[in-house]
């Protein structure tokens, strides 16, 4: 049973396990609360817009897209509701106050001490150094390459499945997103509100964080998604939240030639370069790489290549890298020794 199209401020209460959970509003919400709905089964969380962006909120769009979900299909609808959290109902207080959203499954949260928090995608970008200096207060883990693209390759089936039903990611970014590796990889996106009909009107201003911001002036397109996940994808695999350029030695020891050339054309190229099918190939050959037993990468040189489990594909070459110099300067002194033994010096 679903709520109507628009929900009474009046009508939420607060869940009883409210206080569990440690939610912290970000982007255009003032607050992001566990609550039900009077009449309505289930759990929902009431996110509730700041003053600016309800300055900017178009109310017809927003219910436009509340009204979208409701006239899905059945399995469209479940397969939407598993893996967005779109809007459900606008919320409103003599006005529009914010909307309701289903919950990230309990998976997708770690235990932090008495609160739950989630786990966002950008956990993905963490070296195993950035890891170990953060456990004993994150409790977070080092994920490795492979769970790397077998979780990215969820949220670009996910972007891929929008697009085929006529929408636009728009906030393609890490922090919308949450994930779980348990029992297999799988991601929940959030800030659905900025998705947007292709070539329509989104409910939301189309704003991007400094770090996802678009090279070209334009509204969100199929492409723009593209381009942020490549830069997701290079992100994560470079371990480092902001980069601007491609590590080449580090991708190719996770990636082969065909899936970093699909990367440069999203970054490099025109719009009309995505090849959408090569995409869609990569995704899914992604999420072969975990096996219950072993993970595994793909590069030139190996279609199934077990990798080590908490390897880098950044942090061991740099750190080969350094162990090489550290080996020439020991044989240069071990040479000068001999020389000087030998001219009597």
């Amino acid at each position: 049973m679903n709520p109507p199209d628009v929900v009474e401020e009046a009508d939420l209460t607060p869940s009883t396990d409210a206080d569990v959970y440690s939610l912290r509003p970000g982007g255009q919400a003032r607050s992001l609360a566990p609550c039900e709905v009077s009449g309505v089964p289930g759990r929902f969380l009431f996110k509730r817009y700041d003053e600016e962006t309800l300055t900017g909120l178009d109310e017809d769009a927003l219910l436009a897209m509340v009204r979208w979900r409701r006239e899905l299909p059945r399995q469209d609808r479940a397969t939407l509701d598993r893996r967005c959290a779109w809007p459900v109902a606008a919320v409103r207080d003599e006005r529009v106050t914010g909307i309701l959203i289903r919950p990230a499954p309990e998976q997708m949260f770690v235990e932090l001490r008495t609160r739950r928090v989630p786990r966002h995608l950008d956990e993905l970008t963490r070296s195993p150094e950035r890891v170990s200096a953060l456990r004993d207060h994150y409790g977070t883990r080092y994920y490795e390459p492979p769970y790397k693209l077998a979780v990215l390759g969820q949220l670009l089936a996910t972007t891929q499945w929008l697009h085929e039903q006529g929408y636009v990611v728009g906030d393609l970014q890490l922090r919308n997103a949450v994930f779980t590796i348990d029992p297999a990889p799988a991601v929940y996106l959030l800030d659905c509100d900025s998705c947007i009909p292709v070539g329509g009107r989104g409910a939301l201003p189309e704003v991007d964080p400094e770090q996802w911001k678009l090279p070209r002036e334009g509204g969100f397109t199929p492409e723009s998604d593209y381009y942020k996940f490549a830069w997701a994808v290079v992100r994560c695999l470079q371990e480092s939240a902001e980069a601007w350029s491609l590590d080449e030695a580090a991708l190719a020891r996770v990636l082969p030639l065909r899936h970093r050339r699909l990367i440069r054309q999203c970054l490099d190229g025109a719009p009309e370069s995505v090849d959408i099918a090569r995409w869609r190939a990569a995704g899914e050959s992604w999420r072969w790489l975990v096996t219950p037993e072993r993970i595994y990468v793909e590069t030139d040189s190996n279609l199934r290549e077990a990798w080590q489990r908490g390897k880098s594909a950044v942090g061991d070459g740099s750190r080969g890298g350094h162990g090489g110099i550290v080996v020439l300067i020991v044989v240069l002194a071990a040479i000068a020794v001999v020389v000087a033994v030998t001219l009597g010096v």
